[in-house]
């Protein structure tokens, strides 16, 4: 059985990430602020250019028209008539038109209001009964450019702000325009805006989540590798300082008994003076693989040091953990080594003690595990005492 992996030692630089991740997430809010603020006033622009743009594409179309009826092709009032008609299929967007007017304010083209045509503008009245054209006199009609107005919508009654860009075509005195409600430019406006900082934070919190992930999966690598043992990738004594807090407080919430055995190889400076120390570390790693095979999840398999080994895990019966650490004394005996075809065997000697009095220290618990271990030796080695 495998054991469960070492939980993360460097929580600091993890809270670190995490505060500097809500300092980037501070920055990008200020930034999506700012973002919607210059980019929203470059949208408004570009959305008032495009309106302006189309006016004048209109009045070439208008002027078009007019060519052909100053060259015979047609008389003015049919190239009038085609203009007209031109400019009113000429819808774009949801509900984008073309209007014209004479200089005079009769209403001489409406898409969407055909009801208005023969009217003048100048008795156009305001809900609050104010009569804005006619404040405009001649000069400034005949100057075109951007002027802005209550206008209804094509499906209600009720006037909104619009803004239309004018322009004049002299020869034959009409006011041709194509406006923008105000409400809809704010709104396409934001939610142009929304789905642009939608990405921007999508990328973010994908490019964060990835570099936490990456962060805790080399913080928990470099975590392996610091409380693993590099030879018999066993646990190390600095995990062990580290997990017996946790395990201490988990068995004591849970009212159960820690087991710990201590345990080394018989004769083991023997084996390094009559093999060599790279055969000792063969017998290292393949005792410590006994040892994780043997041992449960929730088993920790630690090396001590040199060619002692500990193991520590929960306890709910002293016969089970006898029978594991004899389990692991007697796969280790039936092993065989070799070396220039000399083939050697090694035995473990083992000592257990049960950490149950909450009270004292699991030091002591330790130091009574070693002790029996020394029984162990002085009865001969080779066996386990409990």
């Amino acid at each position: 059985m495998n054991n469960i992996a070492a939980k993360s030692y460097h929580l600091p630089i993890q809270k670190k990430l995490i505060g500097l991740s809500a300092v980037i997430f501070t920055g990008l809010i200020t930034f999506l602020l700012f973002f919607y603020i210059s980019f929203s006033g470059s949208l408004e622009n570009e959305i008032k250019a495009q309106s302006k743009h189309l006016t004048e594409s209109a009045s070439g179309m208008v002027s078009y028209f007019y060519d052909l009826s100053a060259t015979g092709q047609l008389s003015d009032e049919d190239a009038k008539k085609y203009a007209m008609e031109a400019l009113k299929h000429s819808t774009y967007s949801d509900d984008g038109y073309f209007w014209i007017s004479g200089l005079d304010g009769e209403i001489l083209l409406q898409p969407y209001k055909p009801e208005l045509v023969g009217l003048s503008l100048l008795d156009w009245q305001y809900p609050d009964g104010t009569t804005p054209f006619r404040n405009i006199d001649r000069k400034i009609r005949q100057g075109g450019g951007w002027v802005n107005y209550l206008w209804s919508k094509n499906d209600s009654l009720e006037q909104y702000s619009k803004i239309a860009y004018v322009s004049y075509f002299s020869p034959w005195d009409w006011l041709i325009g194509t406006g923008i409600y105000l409400d809809d430019m704010e709104q396409n406006v934001f939610w142009t805006v929304v789905k642009a900082s939608g990405i921007l934070l999508f990328g973010f919190v994908l490019f964060i989540g990835t570099a936490i992930v990456i962060v805790n999966f080399v913080v928990n690598q470099l975590s392996e590798q610091s409380v693993r043992d590099t030879l018999t990738k066993l646990y190390t004594t600095r995990f062990l300082e580290e997990v017996i807090p946790g395990m201490l407080e988990n068995e004591k919430r849970n009212n159960r008994t820690l087991a710990a055995v201590f345990m080394d190889i018989d004769h083991f400076k023997d084996v390094n003076d009559s093999y060599g120390h790279d055969c000792g570390d063969k017998v290292l790693q393949k005792i410590a693989q006994v040892m994780l095979e043997n041992t449960r999840s929730g088993d920790y398999c630690i090396r001590y040091g040199g060619d002692e080994f500990v193991i520590i895990g929960p306890c709910d019966d002293d016969k089970n953990v006898i029978a594991v650490v004899e389990r692991i004394r007697e796969e280790a005996a039936a092993l065989v080594f070799s070396h220039h075809d000399i083939d050697f065997k090694v035995t473990l000697s083992a000592g257990i003690a049960l950490y149950e009095n909450h009270h004292d220290s699991f030091d002591e618990t330790l130091i009574q595990a070693d002790m029996k271990l020394y029984q162990a030796k002085k009865m001969g080695r080779n066996c386990v005492v409990a």
